[in-house]
């Protein structure tokens, strides 16, 4: 008799990766596809790009619908009443009704992988940023993502957006000096500084704004006075975050965090800054490397579904 089989998947703005794994956590198949996010691409594509994860594995042979018990899904776009309503009627269409899949934000799936565990606190501070903290029984408590117009500080579309507005009021003499324009206007392919504002408000998009970020930590490294200026506010913006989920959540009880996300990756003037503040501010808090991936999150917490019921 085939053992139960169960998936977890890692959906993006870009693209998705779905695992299938045993009752062990052991991946017996994978498979890439497009987005999952709904606000990345449409509904239709969403479901299709989902559709194509399953029938990439089934071709294999190593995996048969029937053998699927449960699954996680945690995708950008999906912490919501309405999304995860959508997202019912694609696993309801494509695995059917008595197949438990939950349904959580990519942050969820990330803080269980990076820890190892179902309890602690994660930071993401990637195109946007947001905070973390899990309780051993699911409860969740979050800090930030509410999008580029609304806050997302510290992260890739913070530090670039940032940048260019501060560049001009240094221009100005209204603030720190800087040597960033000329960087900012050949990584935008402008011409002059006043070419930025048109760019802002019409033409730049978060994740155009957010490539302007490596531009900033590169300028950190030369010491450029405005630059680390600039990070080490998104340092002290990121760790507010933690902050307030921390201070909020006495439930949670183990004590550590995971960092994630391009600009905890490739930073290390913002990260450094960020372990000073928490260290200082925070010292129960550990602050630890990731253990595991998002995707392998999923699929503890598709286990977890079963084991627990």
């Amino acid at each position: 008799m085939m053992k139960p089989l169960y998936f977890g998947i890692d959906g993006g703005g870009t693209f998705s990766r779905l695992a299938i794994c045993n009752d062990e956590g052991k991946v017996v198949a994978s498979s890439q596809a497009g987005s999952t996010n709904i606000y990345s691409v449409s509904i239709e594509e969403a479901y299709q790009n989902i559709s194509k994860l399953f029938e990439s594995v089934y071709k294999t042979g190593s995996v048969e619908k029937k053998n699927i018990k449960a699954g996680c899904i945690g995708s950008a776009g999906l912490g919501r009443e309405r999304e995860q309503k959508i997202f019912r009627g694609f696993f309801d269409k494509l695995l059917g009704q008595e197949v438990p899949v939950k349904l959580c934000n990519d942050g969820e799936i990330l803080l269980c992988g990076g820890l190892d565990g179902k309890e602690g606190y994660c930071l993401i501070a990637g195109t946007g940023s947001v905070a973390l903290g899990r309780s051993i029984d699911g409860r969740l408590i979050r800090s930030g993502g509410h999008g580029y117009m609304l806050g997302d500080e510290g992260s890739g579309s913070w530090i670039g957006r940032t940048a260019i507005a501060r560049t001009l009021r240094s221009l100005e003499h209204r603030d720190l000096a800087t040597d960033m324009l000329c960087e900012i206007l050949q990584k935008t392919s402008l011409s002059k500084s006043d070419d930025l504002i048109n760019f802002v408000h019409h033409d730049a998009d978060k994740a155009k704004v957010a490539k302007l970020a490596p531009l900033v930590t590169a300028a950190g490294r030369k010491g450029d006075k405005l630059a680390l200026d600039i990070l080490h506010t998104g340092a002290q913006e990121l760790a507010l975050l933690v902050k307030s989920v921390y201070e909020r959540s006495a439930w949670i009880h183990h004590k550590e965090i995971v960092f994630a996300g391009g600009v905890m990756e490739h930073d290390e003037i913002l990260t450094s800054k960020l372990n000073e503040i928490l260290q200082r501010e925070i010292p129960d808090l550990k602050i630890s490397s990731p253990k595991r991936t998002a995707l392998e999150g999923a699929c503890m917490l598709a286990i977890d579904i079963i084991s627990t019921s």
